[in-house]
This record gives C-alpha cells, structure tokens and sequence, in this order.
C-alpha cells in the first residue's frame, strides 16, 4: 500500500514538470557598425587647401586655400593639410607663417615639431568687404619652404545670401501681323465693240444697150 502511494506521488510530480513551461529567453543583437559609417564618423572634417612637401622624385606643391565667405568682422578659418611623400622620411615642420593683405593669420593648430602628414588650421578676421589674397609659407627643418596661395572674401550682409541675376525673359516684339480685308474687284466694263456695217459694193454703171 505504501509503494503505491510513493509511485502514485511521483506519477504526479512528473506531470507538473511538464506542464511547467521554459521561461522565455531574451536575446540581444549585438549592433555591427558598415565601414561606411565608421569612415564617416573618423573623417568629418573638411580642408580648404594642401601642401605637398616634395619627394626625391616629385616637385613640392600646394593647391590654393579656398576660405569660406563671412561676414566683415567674423573670422574665416582654413585648413590646411601638409602631406608627406610616400617614399623616404620627411623632415619635421619648423614653423608655419600666413599673411592676407599685409596681416599676419593667427595659426590656431600648428604642425610645428611635428613629421607629416599633420594639419594646420589658420583664421583670419576681414575688416573691409571685398575679395581678399594671401600666402601661407611652411618651413621644415632643412630650411626648404612651401607657399600655397590664400583666396576668400568678406561681405556686409548674409555670407549665406548670393545675387543672382535677374533672368527676365528678353521682350519678344510679336510683329503685327495686319489682317487683309475682303478684297473687292470692280466689275471691268468691257470696252463697247464697233462694228462697221459692211461697204455695198459700188453700182457698176449699167451695159450699154444695143440696139
């Protein structure tokens, strides 16, 4: 009697096992950056011009520093990147020096001390509007120097704001186009015809008569 009463409790234990149900488990995706949106998020920045120190097989050059437009008074900031040939070690920068129409830019980032590549970030506040010129000098530490030319331009309202053109459509004169109205022929009146009656023929003289 007592084993059956001990199967019977085990019967009943193993059924509520199985009605228990598993709790469920909750995953988590692990988020994957695209190597797009990593190259997006290191290289945000944008220049404004290079300078290319020269290798043993390349000429030194730099393209021009293009400023952004502002307003007179607000300073435009350029950067610059100074790139490094690919062959060889090149030489540390000594100092870089900028001028805009005779005033010294202030160099905010220098690459002074430093071996290419690097940036430098120079800003330059306008006083007067219009366009204005410049240069940008890098020396390394051999003494060889580098000059990009410095372009930008400062106006008095919206740096935003760009006139364009007034594109009205040219006066087209439509020519006047006269409208014949009906043209009324006169009847001809035809000439009057003369007819001449015809000529009688002469009286002959009568024949002699013989008698």
């Amino acid at each position: 009697m007592l084993a059956a009463l001990v199967a019977t409790a085990g019967c009943g234990d193993g059924g509520s096992d199985e009605e228990r149900s598993p709790e469920p488990v909750e995953t988590t995706s692990a988020e994957t950056t695209t190597p797009e949106e990593s190259e997006t998020t290191e290289d945000d920045g944008e220049t404004n011009g290079e300078i290319f120190l020269g290798s043993d097989s390349e000429e030194p050059s730099a393209s021009a520093i293009e400023l952004p437009r502002t307003k007179v008074g607000e300073p435009a900031q350029g950067v610059v990147e100074i790139k490094a040939p690919d062959d060889g070690t090149p030489e540390p920068l000594r100092d870089e020096q900028g001028t805009i129409d005779g005033e010294d830019v202030e160099i905010v980032q220098s690459c002074a001390g430093e071996v290419p590549p690097c940036t430098v970030v120079f800003a330059f506040t306008p006083t007067v509007a219009g366009p204005y010129t410049g240069e940008l000098t890098v020396t390394l530490a051999d003494g060889t120097t580098v000059t990009a030319a410095i372009h930008g331009e400062a106006v008095e309202g919206d740096p935003t704001d760009t006139e364009t053109p007034d594109t009205e459509s040219p006066d087209t004169e439509t020519p006047d186009t006269e409208t014949p109205g009906p043209t009324t022929s006169e009847p001809v009146t035809p000439e009057p015809v003369t007819t001449e009656p015809p000529t009688p023929p002469e009286d002959e003289p009568p024949a002699p008569q013989t008698t």
